[in-house]
Parts: structure tokens; C-alpha cells; sequence
């Protein structure tokens, strides 16, 4: 009888789920390992015993692409791949059912044992952790990873993990049928060429063998993956629990159920080989073996390679030099582990964040569970992926220009360390202290090592004053020229912030202050951290107390000043009370300014006598006119005399403000003269021709 696998329901829940779960034959393929990416795709591994030579798989139609460009089918005793034919045509799909018959040719000797993975779309997986706060700036860190099964089909008792990578993810058209079009030429030519030999390349250098850096064999690494899983299951049968705790194999903190050495004779001759993995910096690779008596060969290699893993990543080794492969059973070698340099590595030269090793078909899983599980189809489970002490606090942030941050008070918040060697992935946080829950805030991813924070409350116990403003501070004279000045000043913003602690207690507040683009930080408080986008400064109010700190930015800004200009003479009055002006250069300017100020004042003084000038000739007119008409009245003598007598005086005056103002007007020549021969000077020093005073 022919063996059919009718759908892969990992696949997706559309067209395998509801009236579809009819075409899941459970007998003709086992799934043994899920791992869950955070890019929208899921890893599945499965095996199949097939009776006759002929393996069908029926693939909903909108997943097809996904299947292709990932599906590996090989054979389990000769590790050959097999080849897959599929219909062309849409219409190919069996009626009704939306699904692709995938017919897989399976030459040779019958049975068939096949390994069959593949990639295709799934909910990617979700972090969520949970903190309770200690002492000694110390607390308890546990975080779960929470796994959507959503493909129609249960997981029973596979292995689960999920990928924290930055692998990429895409769609990609592999079925349908691409025609390019071709030019068509016409043949000309009256006889055939014949081709060129074909020649042997020589002179590369032969592939180098992997240098075995150690070898253990299963009296060190204990019982098999079957009796372990034995030993760890409950008693109501392998995967009961969907919580059941995963082993971190990033070697990032410590996790509910840590791996351990079953034998004593595990840690001395393991520990041996941690230490000169330790004094390596290359990337490495831990090959598994199987047994004889092994029943799943390629599934019993690889797990005794990821125990071995996880033993040197237990002992000190980086964990992220090392990957662990299986190579199922090998003639010659019993079951256990060794490990080799990764093709290309160089021991003691090659950098810890160089090219990685080769890799299985999923990559290093982060975080992979340490038993077998059960996730029905259509629930989620909620699995520890960590949990470890590490270094963290209760402090405040003020954050004013966040998204939602809020400008006069600080937010109560979480300091926490990453203790892992790998990134925490974005999530809720539930914080708990004292035997209660006290808040809840959302992280961004956090990088291996690297410091969180994370509001978790709003108690307006610090409340802020904000003020601020704007000024323009003279850096450096750049050049000085005939009297045109080449400067740079520097314009700066200035925040001023007035903490008050409304706590009886000391309280450290993080201010998160923003630069602007274009400008740098000239003043603050010393040795910020820095965020994305920002700078972190630590400061500390006393209890009941208050404390304020300035936060200036600063811009280069380039002006021009010209001393022949009142702009510009205004502007060098400036330059006078800094201390950027030293030397000649400043008592030359101070002379000039002074020259322009008798200029200025001359220059008002001859408009004001030209204007009195002006109110004399005017007088005079009036007085004129009055005399005329005077000469015509018999008994206006007396008065005639008077104004007479007024036309003298303003005359008198007239002529004095004229012979001024050719006394002020020579005076502010010469000024003037003096002023553009100082102008012209000013550029050159008593060496010729450096300017004195200037910056560089």
C-alpha cells in the first residue's frame, strides 16, 4: 500500500484545520522538532516510514512557496535528497480542498525512512518577564517566551524552541511558472565550431581538515536523549505540561532547570576541554554521534551534540562561538561528541565577532526546551526561558520629550541588566516588590549585557521645573582683514531643570535629555549614559530637597563683522569684553573703536549745526520780510530799530556756526582718514602679516 502524508497542517490553519483535519494521516510522518521565529516563520523537522515508493504530500496552495524554497526530503539510511514533481496548473488542486499534491519518488530498497523539513509562515513568538526586586541592587529575573500553535495540527512530544535571530524573512513566487522571452536569430554561418578543451584547474589550495579540539564519548556525556526525557517526564506522560522549563542554549543566565552532569565523571575531563576553549577565540563546532542502538540516529546525534553544548556553555565557554550539529551514525565511531575548529576558523586569530560557523538548517536556537512537549492544536503555551538573579534597581526617569513621556514629572523605573549573551527581546515587564505587584512597563529589545529601563509607575514624588533659553557666546576670530572680521560664536540653547523630591528619603533620578541635531552637548553633568537618540545623567535629590542642573547644546555659527558699519563696529564692541581679543590686536581695535566713537560724534554735531544753521537762514528770512514791510508805516521806528537788531544778532550767529562747522568738518576728515588708515593696518603686525590675537 501506498503511503500518503495528505497535509503538512503545520503549514498553515487555512485548508488544514475545520472539515480539512480529515486529510492528517498521523501514521504516515512524526513531527519531532518546532522552533518559532520572531520574523513570521516557524522550523518544522519530521520523519516518515513509507512502505511503498511513492511519498504524497498535500500542501495548502497559499504556503506552496514557503514549503519550496525550504523543503529538504532525505533519505535516512543513504542521507540522499529525493526528488519532488508537483501539478503545474492551478487547477491541479484536489476540488474543494485548496490543497497541492506534492509526489516525492523514493528509489531503492523499501521501507523508507525519511527526514523531511521545511520553513513556512507562523506567528512569531512573544517575551514577556517578570521581576521582583531584591536587595543589594539585586533582583530576580524570569522571562517566558508565550508560542501560538495555529497550524492545525497538535505538537505531541517535540522538541520546542524558539529563535531570537536576526534572520531575514520573505515571500517568494517558486510556483508559478516564469517565461522570459527570447530574441530569435536566424543561422548564417555554413559549418559548425567546435568547442574549446576543457581544462583542469590546479595550483588551489586543498580544503583544510577541521582540527579536533576535543572528544568526549557517552561515559562522560551520561545516558542517551531517550533516558533523559524518560527521567524528566511526569507521570502522566511525556509533554503533559505546556510550561515545562527550556535550557538556555545561548549560555544567557541561569534557567529553571539548568543543565547538570549525570555522571562524576563529567566534570573533570568536560571542564579540562571548557578551559582550552576558553584560550580559543574562534568559532567552534560540536559534532554528535549516534549509536548502534539509537532508533532515531540523526535525532539521538544532534541531541548529544546540544548537551555537550550546553555543558561548555555551563562551564565558561561563549556561547556564541558554538554550534552543535548532528551527524547521525558514522562507521567506525561510537555514540558521543567531539569538537572541531569551524571550517575557515583560525585558533587564537580569528575574533570572537567574526564569520560563524557552519550551521544546522534553523540556525543557533537561543532558547530550546530541555524534554519533549505537548501544545494541542488551536493554544498557546507559556514557556521559561529564563530565570536568574541579576543586577537591578528602583530609580526614576525624567523623560520629557518621549513619546509618552510627561514633562514635569518623573516616572518611577526599573534599572536592569541583561545578564545573558544574548538580546531580551521586547515585552512586558511585571514588576513586584515588598509581596506585591507595584507596576508594569514595556522594554525594548535589550542587547546582550547591556542596561534596560523601564517606567513602570507615575507617583509624582519628583516634580520638575523647566526653563530655558538662548544667547550667542564668541568663540575665536578666524581672519581679520582690512577691518572685515571673519568670527566664530557659538550659539547656545539652555535648559535649566529645578528637581524637588517630595520623598523623605534620597531619590536618583536618570534625565533623559535630547541633543538637537546639529548641536553637541557643551554643559551637563558628567558621564552620561546614552540611549538611542539621547543622553542619560545620573543625579541625586536629598530627601524632601531640590537640585538644579543646567543642560547647555551648543552650534557653531559663522558671522561677519565689518568695522565700517555700525553693525559692525557694535559687534566688536562685544569682541572687546571677551577674552577671544588679547594682545596687539585688541589695543589696535580698542584705538578704532574709540576713533569711530569722535567720528560718530562729529558726524551728530555737524547735523546738529547744520540743522541750527538752517533755523537761523529761516529767521532771517522772517526778520527780512517784517523789516520791509515796517519801512512802509510811519510810527514803526521803535519797532523797526528792534528788528534790526535781531537781524544782526542771528547774522552774527549764523557766521559763528559757519566758521564752526568748517572747524568740525576738518576735525572729522582727519578722523576719518585716521579711522580707514588704522582699518587698512589692522590685518598686519609688527612681524608682517600675522594677525595678532586671532585663533588658529
Amino acid at each position: 500500500m501506498r503511503a500518503t502524508l495528505l497535509c503538512f497542517s503545520a503549514l498553515a490553519l487555512v485548508g488544514c484545520g475545520g472539515a480539512a483535519t480529515s486529510y492528517v494521516r498521523s501514521d504516515a510522518s512524526t513531527l519531532g522538532r518546532v522552533v518559532v521565529y520572531r520574523n513570521g516563520v516557524a522550523y518544522f523537522e519530521r520523519t516518515a516510514r513509507v512502505d511503498d515508493d511513492k511519498l504524497t504530500l498535500a500542501v495548502p496552495a497559499d504556503k506552496i512557496d514557503d514549503f519550496l524554497k525550504s523543503l529538504s526530503v532525505v533519505d535516512a539510511r543513504t542521507g540522499e535528497p529525493t526528488p519532488v514533481s508537483y501539478p503545474i496548473t492551478p487547477g491541479a488542486e484536489a476540488t474543494g480542498t485548496g490543497l497541492v499534491d506534492l509526489k516525492i519518488d523514493l528509489p531503492g530498497h523499501r521501507p523508507h525512512d525519511l527526514r523531511l523539513s521545511y520553513v513556512t509562515e507562523a506567528p512569531a513568538w512573544k517575551s514577556s518577564y517578570r521581576v521582583v526586586l531584591g536587595e543589594d541592587k539585586k533582583v530576580d529575573l524570569l522571562g517566558s517566551a508565550i508560542v501560538d500553535n495555529t497550524s492545525g495540527e497538535d505538537w505531541r512530544n517535540v522538541r520546542l524552541g524558539v529563535e531570537a535571530s536576526s534572520a531575514l524573512s520573505f515571500r517568494f513566487d517558486l510556483r508559478s511558472v516564469r517565461l522570459v522571452e527570447r530574441e530569435t536569430l536566424q543561422e548564417t554561418a555554413l559549418f559548425a565550431l567546435a568547442p574549446p578543451t576543457g581544462q583542469a584547474t590546479y595550483g588551489g589550495a586543498p580544503p583544510p581538515a577541521s582540527k579536533i579540539l576535543g572528544d568526549v564519548g557517552d561515559d562522560v556525556l551520561g545516558p542517551d536523549a531517550q533516558d533523559e526525557v524518560a527521567q524528566a517526564e511526569p507521570a502522566g506522560g511525556p509533554g503533559v505540561s505546556a510550561t515545562a522549563p527550556m535550557a538556555s542554549a545561548a549560555g544567557g543566565g541561569r534557567t529553571s532547570r539548568p543543565p547538570a552532569p549525570s555522571r562524576k565523571t563529567t566534570a573533570d575531563p568536560i571542564s579540562a576541554l571548557a578551559r582550552r576553549l576558553q584560550q580559543e577565540r574562534g568559532p567552534i563546532t560540536v559534532e554528535g554521534y549516534a549509536n548502534v542502538g539509537d532508533a532515531d540516529k540523526q535525532a539521538a546525534s544532534l541531541d548529544r551534540a546540544n548537551r555537550l553544548r550546553r555543558t561548555l556553555v555551563a562551564h565558561g565557554v561563549d556561547a556564541s562561538r558554538i554550534v552543535a550539529v548532528g551527524k547521525g551514525m558514522q562507521a567506525g565511531r561510537a555514540g558521543g561528541a567531539r569538537v572541531v575548529e569551524a571550517a575557515g576558523a583560525v585558533a587564537k586569530a580569528t575574533p570572537a565577532s567574526g564569520p560563524a560557523g557552519p550551521l544546522d538548517p534553523i540556525g543557533t536556537s537561543h532558547f530550546e526546551s530541555s524534554q519533549t512537549m505537548t501544545v494541542p492544536k488551536g493554544t498557546s503555551a507559556m514557556i521559561s526561558i529564563l530565570h536568574t538573579a541579576t543586577e537591578g534597581e528602583v530609580v526614576y526617569l525624567y523623560d520629557p520629550d518621549g513619546a509618552r513621556g510627561n514633562a514635569q514629572f518623573a516616572f518611577r523605573s526599573l534599572r536592569l541588566r541583561n545578564p545573558t549573551d544574548s538580546q531580551l527581546e521586547s515585552g512586558p515587564v511585571s514588576v513586584f516588590g515588598e509581596g506585591r505587584f507595584i507596576g508594569e512597563g514595556l522594554s525594548e529589545p535589550i542587547p546582550a549585557h547591556q542596561i534596560a529601563f523601564v517606567p513602570f509607575a507615575l507617583d509624582r514624588q519628583i516634580v520638575v521645573d523647566r526653563a530655558g533659553g538662548e544667547r550667542d557666546e564668541i568663540a575665536r576670530i578666524l581672519t581679520v582683514s582690512r577691518g572685515v572680521f571673519q568670527t566664530q560664536a557659538q550659539h547656545v540653547r539652555r535648559t535649566t531643570l529645578t528637581l524637588h523630591n517630595r520623598l523623605p528619603t534620597k531619590a536618583v533620578v536618570y534625565v533623559r535629555h535630547v541633543v538637537a541635531p546639529g548641536y553637541r552637548a557643551s554643559q551637563a553633568p558628567g558621564n552620561p549614559e546614552h540611549v538611542a537618540g539621547a543622553d542619560l545623567y545620573r543625579v541625586e535629590v536629598d530627601g524632601l530637597g531640590q537640585r538644579e542642573i543646567v543642560l547647555d547644546e551648543s552650534t557653531p555659527v559663522y558671522r561677519t563683522a565689518d568695522l565700517r558699519t555700525q553693525d559692525g563696529i557694535d559687534l566688536v564692541r562685544v569682541y572687546l569684553t571677551s577674552p577671544v581679543l588679547q594682545g596687539p590686536l585688541k589695543g589696535q581695535i580698542e584705538e578704532l573703536v574709540r576713533t569711530q566713537k569722535e567720528i560718530g560724534d562729529g558726524e551728530q554735531r555737524v547735523a546738529m549745526l547744520r540743522e541750527q544753521m538752517g533755523e537761523y537762514r529761516e529767521r532771517m528770512d522772517e526778520l527780512h520780510a517784517q523789516i520791509v514791510t515796517l519801512r512802509a508805516v510811519r510810527t514803526a521806528g521803535p519797532l523797526m530799530v528792534n528788528l534790526e537788531k535781531k537781524l544782526q544778532e542771528v547774522s552774527d550767529r549764523l557766521s559763528k556756526a559757519t566758521i564752526d562747522l568748517v572747524a568740525l568738518e576738518e576735525k572729522l576728515m582727519l578722523a576719518r582718514i585716521r579711522f580707514q588708515d588704522g582699518v587698512a593696518d589692522l590685518s598686519l603686525d609688527a612681524d608682517g602679516g600675522k594677525v595678532a590675537g586671532a585663533g588658529p
